[in-house]
């Protein structure tokens, strides 16, 4: 008697079948797309592997130092502060605990998230739109994600927003066919990490619950109070899971007062520092510099907002992508200051659009152009896939043989950020894990590259110099934590925008600091950071018979020895 088949198959063959015919019954359509996405995960591994040691600018230095600082048991808010609510810790923290206190494992970390988000987009844009509309979005995002001027290949905080949104819109696509209320559930986790992470979040939040609210009235079966409440409460008490649950943990670490003060008395002056006059300058150079030889991918995504007009677009995508990318827009504006990293938290939003432009076009073409014929749509996907090859060799040096030094000018202008990263691989060969170190100047990036700590709660050194009544406070604690550690190295940045004194600030700091380096320490480096042209480094005995030629100027000390009892 014959045997049915799957019993003489081996263990686990039958799954195996069970994938593999359901990858032959794809449409053709299907097959391209999630082609296209393996080739976009591949070139996105080949593309920022090459930026696994790119120096780390100040706050990429500063989230990870934290990370670093909460896995050792330290207190956020008490130990450490950052004016951001406590998401940012425990992302930094976790992303430090799975791949290693070094740049290139928090690069490689980075890399996986980026990854992940464009699986998520795909995904989003697949379920809303069409698998083709999915591939333009994951080429969009892969593409501009990474743009210099955005700092696309930094680990800023605000790649960790752009994850939990692109989450967030992954299960919004999910609710639009199935209203399970996991699914409202599990959008509001994903934003309200979004919030967590980084403040301006919060925009994220309310367009989903906006989102929400679209969806329930252009839903013409479930129209009832009970209903809507159901959904937005549901969707709610996912964002305040995620809230009241990092709140309770700060305030079972005793310090929810210093939390509040930190991430919302401080940030009130922040946003309020610069004029809309001078942010508008602000939001003109930062646009042109980011959009900079990537003109193709923002026209493109733009168009959208052009073809949402047509009749082929329903009332709900309309008032969905729409409040979408105005919502995820207003994510650069607090403060006016429109820094490049703060765009990233748009690219969800402009990818989405991108998806949008292609599914117009294609509606247009089957509807209202009469051309049937399906080769149409992979003309203009090709197309898209082309003009993506020829911008990535216009700028291959920058992709696949970047000069980290050169970028690093190209993108922060004449910030010490080589510098620190060459300074601490002098101190990481000239000393033992137990040697301190401080640094008198906003780049906490040093205490992660050499694996110290800072003497004291404040290594972001430019709250010291702020214009608050608490910083005449915080530099005598700074003196008295730096005097007590008696750290074997200083490091002295003599460069307005790594020491970012504010006017009419107590000097108290500096006063102290020309006392205390000369009566206990001997200079033993310099660097001159000629404007234009590549620092020079200079050790030891070269100090002798070098003159600085710069105003900008890093000087580095190590501390006299003990004189003999």
């Amino acid at each position: 008697m014959a045997k049915n088949k799957s019993e003489v198959l081996p263990l686990g063959a039958s799954e195996n079948l069970k994938g593999i015919n359901k990858y032959l019954h794809l449409t053709r359509e299907e097959k391209v797309s999630y082609g296209i996405l393996l080739g976009v995960i591949f070139l996105v591994v080949l593309i920022r592997s090459n930026f696994f040691n790119i120096p780390f600018e100040r706050d990429e230095g500063a989230y990870g130092y934290y990370g670093k600082l909460l896995l050792e048991g330290k207190t956020p808010y008490k130990d450490f502060y950052e004016q951001k609510f406590p998401g940012i810790f425990y992302f930094y923290g976790m992303m430090v605990g799975l791949f290693g206190e070094t740049v290139s494992g928090i690069h490689m970390g980075f890399m996986l998230l980026n990854i992940g988000t464009i699986i998520l987009l795909f995904a989003a844009s697949r379920r809303l739109f069409s698998p083709l509309a999915g591939a333009i979005t994951a080429i969009t995002y892969a593409i501009v994600s990474i743009t210099p001027n955005l700092s696309g290949f930094t680990i800023q905080g605000e790649h960790g927003v752009a994850f939990f949104v692109s989450l967030g819109i992954y299960f919004y696509s999910i609710t639009l066919k199935n209203k399970t209320w996991k699914y409202f559930f599990l959008m509001g986790l994903a934003l309200g990490g979004a919030f967590m992470t980084k403040t301006s979040g919060m925009f994220l939040v309310l367009w989903g619950g906006i989102a929400i609210v679209i969806d329930f009235f252009l839903d013409g079966d479930k129209r009832t109070a009970k209903e809507f409440f159901r959904r937005t409460l549901i969707y709610s008490g996912g964002v305040f899971l995620v809230i009241g649950v990092l709140f309770f943990i700060i305030a079972m670490k005793g310090s929810f007062n210093e939390m509040i003060y930190w991430s919302y008395k401080i940030p009130k002056r922040y946003v309020s520092r610069v004029p809309w006059e001078d942010g508008k300058k602000y939001l003109e150079y930062s646009y042109q510099a980011i959009t900079k030889d990537y003109k193709f991918f923002w026209t493109h995504a733009a168009f959208a907002l052009i073809v949402i007009v047509l009749k082929n677009i329903t009332w709900r995508m309309k008032l969905t992508i729409i409040t979408l990318i105005g919502f995820s827009s207003l994510t650069i504006f607090p403060g006016f200051y429109f820094y490049g990293h703060y765009w990233i938290q748009i690219l969800p939003g402009l990818s989405i659009l991108a998806g949008l432009t292609y599914f117009a076009f294609e509606n247009t073409v089957r509807t209202r152009a009469g051309l049937k014929s399906p080769n149409v749509k992979y003309i203009y996907v090709s197309v898209f896939i082309i003009a993506t090859l020829m911008h990535l060799n216009k700028n291959k040096d920058y992709y696949f043989n970047p000069n980290y030094e050169r970028i690093l000018r190209n993108v922060y202008g004449n910030n010490p950020f080589p510098e620190t990263a060459k300074i601490a691989d002098y101190i990481n060969a000239n000393s033992t894990p137990e040697d301190n170190i401080v640094s008198i100047g906003s780049e906490p990036e040093i205490y992660f590259y050499t694996k110290k700590h800072c003497p004291s709660r404040h290594a972001y050194f430019s709250a010291l110099v702020d214009n608050v009544a608490e910083h005449k406070v915080w530099q005598r604690e700074f003196v008295r934590d730096v005097e007590k550690a008696k750290p074997r190295y200083i490091i002295f940045y003599n460069h307005p925008i790594s020491l970012m004194v504010q006017a009419g600030v107590d000097q108290y700091i500096f006063e102290w600091y020309n006392k205390y380096v000369t009566e206990n320490y001997t200079i033993i480096g310099l660097v001159d950071m000629i404007e234009g042209y590549t620092s020079t480094y200079v050790w030891k005995e070269q100090l002798n018979t070098y003159k600085p030629q710069a105003q900008n100027l890093i000087y580095i000390f190590e501390r006299k020895p003990m004189p003999a009892k």
